[in-house]
């Protein structure tokens, strides 16, 4: 009895296993604009002490199509502190009916970063191969030991168009040692807080459905669940260190710092005469950053401790390379140097995201720039560019939370930041309209501020690059024809400036004795926003500007308004906006526009205005006149 019992056990149980991998079984509702489903996902961590924390993770996902292909590959990353036990990877078709089944000796092997601008120890094991028919179900388990003390986040929602029937993550610490966290946003998700103190900490989450990305969202961790974790005591490639705040975590910074500012004292006494003749502490730390964008470059290196250590000055003095620790470290000793102090700063770049006040750890900051407190104001500076402007920062790392390195400790302190009023763009143009259409002008233009960030690099490229970027730039203007063009990079004050001659054929359209023409000839805003009626997230301006535009064209002899420009102020919560165009009494047209942007994060509800007030604005600055021969 009990082998017949066996043999049907033995029988049935791939016909359970088929259905349990089906693609049939997965809801309508989670297949709604999903590319793929992750029927589930298991994240196992024990943590048995700061040398050992073990990692099993299981994924059970269905592909329907070539766009979900991405949320379904086989790969383990790993590197000297992490030892990978096993691999293995099972594909079904449709069906759940078993297409093809990997092992740990069948996945390819290779470093994670191959580009010559980075140097890493960390490298990846990974399948290359995609079922050929849709949909498809990759069932992939992964189960590694790291000896490095890393706790890994849980962010169960990280793209667009991927649903989720069941995902789950544990934590079981059977170290003697406290572990911390940071939940966000998990209420809303219905998901109960937990207790770090507590031995095992769970959470999970079923049946999500897929969310598409939406224009001008906030960064995905302030949106959906996210906890991260940190442990009181830690070891990183063998060095050990403790802290529970952001304070104590800087001291331990510190004595990875130690001794990396290791400058010859010929070498100090070169940049010491490099600032003899400098009449301030401000245009010293000028010549000393323009020698380090003259001298260096950036080349990524993440190896080992590495990875959070600098490599001394010295090796940046003889090499004239480093990565952003590296090149900081150089920048902040050829300053000490000098007799000026400054402080390594950790930081998040990119999209902006702060550091956690309230939350420490190692793994908060991707990059590294230097703060440098001057009596009469602050400076920031970014050592791996070759051509960024002196004491700017721009869109990569501004008015965020960072982590100030000080002799006693750290500091989490706020990084440049540029006001509405700032970001300014200046286009002033004076020209001739001929009666033939042609409007031949002389414009000067003029950027400050976070719109720096959008142009300043058209100074390095070639004269015949820069004039084929400028005939993208306005190509609104019809059979346009740039003659010269003279450009000025404001090195010192991150400004921007261009003076252009400029030809545009036909931009006035004839029509018997009269004429229409664009009030605006460039610098009018163009949109491509559509209104949303079922938006589901909050959106984000990333920064506030103004733009100011002034033009004065003699029109045609004989010419003159048909009628009188009534001028245009419009304003609400997103900003204000002001068109004025008046004829002068010697024939000429003075046309006048302001707008300013205000930066903030707006509900939902709000997106379809601001849709309509870009929509109303791009209408505005597209507004015609007529002028007739009188």
């Amino acid at each position: 009895m009990n082998r017949f019992l066996l043999l049907i056990f033995i029988c049935v149980f791939p016909i359970l296993n088929a259905q349990n991998f089906s693609a049939q079984n997965i809801s309508d509702e989670l297949k709604k604009d999903a590319y793929a489903v992750i029927r589930n996902e298991s994240i196992h961590i024990r943590f048995e002490s700061i040398h050992k924390i073990v990692y099993s993770k299981e994924l059970v996902i269905t592909v329907f199509n070539k766009a979900g292909d991405a949320f379904a590959t086989a790969y383990q990353m790993y590197e000297p502190s992490l030892k990978i036990h096993s691999l293995e990877a099972v594909y079904y078709n449709a069906n759940g009916k078993e297409i093809k089944k990997f092992k740990t000796k069948d996945f390819s092997d290779q470093s994670y970063i191959s580009n010559g601008q980075m140097y890493t120890d960390t490298r990846v094991k990974y399948l290359n191969y995609t079922p050929v028919t849709y949909p498809y179900t990759l069932h992939f388990k992964s189960n590694y030991t790291n000896s490095d003390t890393y706790l890994e986040t849980w962010m169960p929602i990280k793209h667009p168009n991927l649903a989720i029937e069941k995902s789950s993550f544990t934590l079981e610490n059977n170290a003697n040692v406290k572990v911390l966290s940071k939940e966000l946003n998990l209420e809303a998700f219905k998901i109960p807080t937990q207790n770090n103190e507590q031995s095992i900490i769970t959470y999970e989450i079923n049946n999500e459905i897929a969310f598409q990305e939406e224009e001008l969202m906030p960064s995905l961790k302030y949106l959906f669940p996210y906890v991260a974790f940190s442990t009181s005591e830690f070891v990183i490639d063998g060095v050990k260190g403790s802290f529970t705040n952001w304070n104590e975590l800087g001291i331990w910074y510190n004595t990875l710092l130690k001794g990396t500012n290791d400058l010859k004292p010929a070498q100090k006494a070169f940049f010491q005469d490099l600032v003899k003749d400098a009449t301030s502490d401000k245009e010293k730390v000028q010549i000393v950053y323009k020698f380090l964008q003259n001298k260096t470059r950036y080349i990524g290196v993440q190896l080992g401790i590495g990875g959070l250590k600098p490599y001394p000055a010295s090796y940046v003095e003889n090499k004239s390379y480093g990565d952003c620790k590296a090149l900081t470290n150089y920048l902040q000793s050829m300053l000490e140097a000098v007799g000026i102090p400054s402080y390594y700063t950790v930081i998040e770049s990119g999209p902006r995201e702060d550091f956690f006040t309230d939350f420490a750890s190692l793994e908060q900051g991707n990059h590294v720039i230097l703060y440098v407190p001057l009596e009469e104001e602050e400076i920031w500076l970014e050592a791996t560019s070759q051509t960024t402007a002196f004491n700017y920062l721009g869109k990569f790392t501004d008015n965020r939370m960072a982590l100030i390195i000080t002799p006693d400790g750290a500091e989490i302190k706020k990084t440049q930041a540029f006001p509405t009023e700032q970001n300014l763009e200046l286009i002033k143009g004076v020209g001739i309209i001929s009666a033939d259409g042609k409007l031949k002008t002389d414009i000067q233009y003029e950027v400050s501020g976070l719109q720096y960030d959008n142009i300043y690099r058209l100074h390095f490229e070639t004269e015949k690059e820069q004039k084929k970027i400028l005939q993208n730039i306005w190509n609104n203007l019809p059979n346009l024809t740039i003659n010269q063009h003279k450009i000025e990079n404001d090195w010192e004050n991150a400004r921007f400036k261009m003076k252009v001659n400029l030809e545009s054929g036909q931009f006035a359209k004839n029509y018997g004795n009269s004429m229409t023409l664009n009030i605006l000839p460039i610098g009018g805003m163009a949109t491509n926003l559509k209104k949303m009626n079922d938006r589901q997230h909050p959106f984000e301006i990333r920064f506030g500007y103004t733009d100011q535009s002034e033009f004065e064209f003699q029109l045609p002899s004989g010419y003159k308004m048909s009628e009188k420009f009534q001028p245009i102020l419009f304003a609400d919560e997103f900003g204000t906006y002001l068109l004025s165009a008046e004829e002068k009494e010697n024939g000429k047209l003075s046309v006048n526009r302001k707008l300013i942007i205000k930066d903030g994060t707006y509900p939902k509800e709000k997106f379809n205005d601001y849709v309509e007030f870009r929509r109303k604005i791009s209408s505005f600055d597209n507004a015609k006149i007529l002028i007739e021969k009188i």
